[in-house]
């Protein structure tokens, strides 16, 4: 009788593949899986993308059975910050609108794309933009702090490069097991931005709160960009930018020489009025402090202006903890006037670097990360990594 463990052998590959699917997605079965079933993969259980018949996501703000036909209902005021926790996507005046209303044929991405070609933007000279023209229309996107949409493609320095030998060698000399060095807070992240306006050409402004973070472009059938900007972030870059749009950015590092501290009016339940409630900030240092904000999102909104022509809080469209698209424009009245899905797979990204840039297919053999770090490690250690013994110091 072999029924049992074939039976077990079942069972255990079932394991494998809800494993593979929740760590990566399902398009980690892109190989072996046709396109229809991906989608449906992608979309079954309520997943962004979803929308029922009346304008809702299949599932309820809270978890539940009930969906909503409001998409500021999926959107939480939380003691971080605004966070998206539904299908939604950022819209101008602190609105949101659901994804399927902004993007045609959305679909939710797997971790660790890659685009198919990477090109070097240089910080701009100087603490002033191309102001936009006098037709331009405005639009100005401040990114979610975080995403949770890491991309194949990376930039580093020395300083990585040693911290992780000193990672790897720690690991073989503890363990003994010679374990692939990997990308650790140099890889970027995504950002979706939708551009359904179309009767002017669009000035794009695109923060980035922190990190290193790829603002992916989707435009509408007719729409038209004058210029991108981009601002913040430790790195930053844009992918699916039309041929021939100029781009200029400041990192933070251009902004802090610039004086420019972006700062935006806090949520109602943040921490910091969470706090004043229960009593931990009052009296002086509870006017000192709101005197602060007030003056650096007086300072903040007034460098702005005096850079493209208008105020950063009237103009912001996101700047929520957490989430991951953002809508610049109008909503879309009918489908065909949706933005149309860029995928970052296959794109041409333009990014600012460090020292060195992860990209599949665009390094030497023996270049990359892992081959750079153990490189490293292997020097280190006298040429031979079996010199690396439990207690030998590094």
């Amino acid at each position: 009788m072999v029924r049992g463990p074939v039976s077990l052998a079942i069972v255990g590959l079932i394991m494998l593949a809800m494993l593979a699917l929740v760590a990566g997605g399902p398009r980690v079965f892109e190989k072996v899986l046709p396109e229809s079933a991906i989608v449906w993969l992608e979309t079954f259980g309520g997943e962004p993308g979803m929308v029922s018949a009346d304008g809702g996501w299949a599932g309820s703000p809270d978890g539940g059975g009930d969906a909503s036909s409001n998409p500021l209902d999926y959107l939480s005021d939380t003691s971080e910050g605004w966070e998206a926790n539904g299908p939604i996507a950022a819209a101008a005046g602190g609105g949101a609108v659901f994804i399927d209303a902004a993007f045609a044929d959305y679909r939710k991405r797997g971790n660790g794309e890659a685009a198919a070609k990477a090109e070097t933007l240089e910080p701009l000279a100087g603490c002033a933009p191309t102001p936009p023209s006098a037709t331009a229309f405005l639009a100005h996107v401040r990114a979610s702090v975080s995403s949770s949409i890491p991309l194949d493609l990376a930039t580093y320095d020395d300083a990585d490069l040693a911290a992780a030998a000193q990672a790897f060698a720690r690991t073989l000399r503890t363990t003994g097991t010679k374990r692939k060095p990997l990308l650790a807070g140099v890889v970027f992240t995504a950002y979706d931005v939708a551009v359904t306006e179309t009767e002017r050409p669009v000035y794009l402004v695109l923060e980035v709160p922190q990190g290193l973070r790829i603002l992916n472009l989707h435009l509408a059938p007719g729409a038209k960009l004058e210029r991108v900007v981009l601002l913040g972030g430790e790195q930053a870059g844009v992918a699916n930018l039309p041929e021939g749009v100029p781009v200029e950015v400041m990192r933070d590092a251009e902004m802090e020489a610039c004086g420019l501290r972006p700062f935006y009016p806090l949520n109602p339940n943040h921490l910091f009025f969470q706090s004043v409630e229960n009593g931990a900030i009052q009296g002086e240092e509870l006017e000192t402090r709101l005197a602060e904000f007030a003056r650096l999102e007086a300072e903040w909104d007034a460098a702005f202006r005096a850079m493209f022509g208008a105020g950063a809080a009237e103009t912001l469209i996101g700047g929520w903890d957490e989430g991951t698209l953002a809508l610049a424009g109008p909503v879309p009245a009918t489908p065909e006037a949706r933005a149309v899905w860029t995928p970052y797979a296959g794109a041409t990204v333009r990014m600012t670097v460090d020292q060195y840039v992860h990209h599949p297919g665009l390094e030497a053999e023996g270049a990359d990360f892992a081959s750079k770090v153990e490189a490293i490690a292997t020097a280190f250690a006298w040429g031979d990594l079996k010199n690396l013994k439990p207690g030998v110091k590094f």
